[in-house]
């Protein structure tokens, strides 16, 4: 339901009437304190990964801005492909809690990470989930090996263009730059069934970091403002 708020009013409503091809059926005995954070960010994790960047077991895979929700659901879904998973956080503080998300390896963000991965040879990365946008698509384009992808899903920077943007000079020779955007590209439901399934098993955890009732909307709107990454904010009516 996440894109329902930017087309269709009722993000915070009780109630709100939808078009019949947006909608997905399943099954689950999660609550809805679960299940209210599902469909958005599988459809933006899985979309990213296997459409997008159409990951293989084996494959080396940087996550830049892995302490998001996205993030840390993106490197459950990717180690349950058979990648070798690395994790960026900008904070030193959140590295165990990529590493409790089964990242193989975590690298802290100073905005160069094309120097970090050079120095560090034992690295070679086929394909970046970009998560933070433009402030750093360039840097990660340039971190991958020849042949390799790049995909740009998140603004978590919030900047949305590129100023001067000279494509034959921006990207890297041979590598290749795509997007996901669940507006214009949905999976089908059978993919989130047996997504709902795994999280009934317990073979996959979303990342939930508080549950607030409808009533406290202010509250959960000032913990959303002074806190960053590790999870979503679930809203119940």
């Amino acid at each position: 339901m996440g894109g329902m708020g930017r087309d269709f009013d009722g993000s915070y409503a009780q109630y709100t009437v939808v078009p019949n091809d947006i909608v997905m059926p399943f099954e689950s005995e999660l609550s809805w304190g679960i299940l209210g954070v599902l469909p958005e960010m599988f459809q933006t994790a899985y979309g990213s990964l296997h459409r997008a960047l159409k990951i293989k077991t084996g494959e080396t895979l940087l996550i830049r801005g892995g302490t998001s929700s996205v993030g840390l659901l993106a490197l459950q879904l990717a180690k349950q492909t058979g990648l070798f998973v690395i994790s960026t956080t900008r904070s030193e503080n959140k590295r165990d809690l990529l590493l409790a998300n089964g990242a193989d390896a975590v690298l802290i963000d100073d905005g160069n990470l094309e120097e970090t991965i050079k120095n560090q040879k034992q690295f070679k990365i086929d394909k970046v989930l970009e998560l933070v946008g433009t402030a750093t698509l360039q840097d990660s384009l340039k971190t991958v090996v020849i042949g390799g992808s790049v995909c740009m899903t998140g603004m978590l920077s919030e900047q949305w263009s590129i100023g001067e943007f000279v494509p034959m000079d921006y990207i890297p020779a041979t590598v290749n730059l795509t997007v996901y955007d669940s507006g214009q590209i949905r999976i089908e439901e059978k993919y989130f069934q047996q997504f709902v399934k795994d999280i009934e098993k317990g073979l996959i955890k979303p990342a939930i970091k508080r549950i607030f009732n409808l009533c406290d909307i202010a509250a959960a709107h000032h913990f959303m403002e002074s806190s960053s990454g590790g999870g979503k904010i679930v809203v119940l009516p």
